[in-house]
């Protein structure tokens, strides 16, 4: 007989702290241009209209880009998509630290926003797949609370990494954009290896467990 609360209680915590702070990488990841700007703007000598021309191509790309990748994500897993989303963004991130004009940035924003199109909806979707309609909006619930807390750190790490400006030759906003890349595709591995696209395909479940929440 399976236990209804041990069993998402095994479930949550096995899920719900690994996709958070995968949430809380991306929200850092989403804040890090506005703390670069401080330097990256008269390093490169772009405009205030350069700037925000770039910062909102992100969200041009997330939203073109949305629904196909939620697509893709049903047909390959969350494992994988999940794994590809993350290494991408970590990628393209990197290659923002070494931006050398507009036009560059222009074009890594936008990837940017390809790259991490798909996440957040994603996780919604994969939370339907393990939990039972009558617990998904406390999951819902208890994923949002790492937008808060990178909220509460992203500031100061910012700031932090801003005063690395000349540590191994490289300037504060390209540090702010490596420290924030290099975790995604860190991040991105350790999805491919640790996330089950669903209950059936879990190791850390018995037949009886994974019966029930079919």
């Amino acid at each position: 007989m399976v236990n209804e609360q041990q069993l998402i209680s095994k479930i949550t915590w096995r899920l719900m702290p690994f996709l958070g702070i995968l949430y809380l990488i991306a929200y850092i990841d989403r804040q890090n241009v506005s703390f670069a700007k401080l330097e990256m703007v008269d390093a490169l000598g772009m405009s205030e209209y350069a700037y925000g021309l770039g910062a909102s191509l992100f969200f041009i790309g997330y939203f073109l880009f949305e629904v196909p990748s939620n697509l893709f994500l049903d047909r390959f897993g969350a494992r994988v998509w999940f794994a590809r989303i993350l290494v991408s963004w970590g990628i393209v991130t990197i290659l923002l630290s070494y931006t050398q004009n507009a036009t560059m940035f222009y074009i890594l924003r936008f990837l940017l926003g390809v790259c991490e199109a798909g996440f957040f909806p994603g996780v919604l979707y994969l939370l339907t797949l393990w939990f039972p309609s009558d617990y998904r909006g406390r999951m819902v619930g208890l994923f949002m609370i790492f937008s808060a807390l990178a909220n509460a750190i992203g500031a100061p790490v910012g700031g932090m990494l801003l005063d690395l400006d000349g540590f191994l030759g490289h300037a504060g906003w390209q540090w702010v954009f490596l420290a924030t890349g290099i975790p995604a595709v860190i991040a991105g591995v350790i999805t491919f290896f640790y996330l089950y696209d669903r209950p059936e395909n879990a190791n850390f479940l018995s037949k009886e467990e994974k019966s029930w929440l079919a």
